[in-house]
């Protein structure tokens, strides 16, 4: 049997239903919101990330174009600039981006292959970083690059 107080309650609740929409209101089912991961830059290959650097290690290449390549953006071109000469200055220098190609989140990582006649091949580890859909060469790989031409890093 109901209580006097739960029926009250309940009456209060119904003609509460009644003057707000005229029917009484019903929990509607919980709907699951989809989860949405970010959105990454499709990765490159090598050959696309070959082109970047020479880009960005181009000298004569429009600045604006080479610092978007670039975390450091305009800040990282001196050092670039940099070590395009010392790439330069050495007979045979020769140097490609390699695979495997891998992404973690917004990071890509590859290898730069470098090869100077009469040394083994060398391999340095680049990473670039997914910033509003450019991939972009990140200040630590700047200073990994800037070390092997034994230059300090400025970026």
């Amino acid at each position: 049997m109901i209580k006097i107080k739960s029926r009250t309650v309940a009456a209060l609740s119904l003609a509460a239903a009644v003057f707000a929409g005229g029917v009484a209101a019903t929990a509607a089912p919980a709907v699951a919101v989809p989860v949405t991961a970010p959105v990454h830059a499709a990765a490159p290959g090598t050959g696309e990330l070959q082109s970047k650097m020479q880009l960005a290690l181009d000298p004569n290449g429009p600045r604006g174009a080479r610092a978007n390549e670039l975390e450091a953006g305009e800040a990282g071109l001196p050092l670039l600039d940099q070590v395009g000469g010392v790439m330069a200055s050495v007979p045979g220098f020769q140097w490609q981006a390699v695979e495997p190609v891998t992404v973690q989140g917004d990071t890509l990582t590859h290898n730069l292959q470098i090869n100077v006649p009469g040394f083994d091949a060398m391999f340095i580890e680049l990473k670039w970083k997914d910033i509003d859909g450019t991939w972009k060469l990140s200040r630590e790989s700047e200073c990994s690059i800037a070390y092997y031409a034994n230059l300090p890093c400025t970026v």
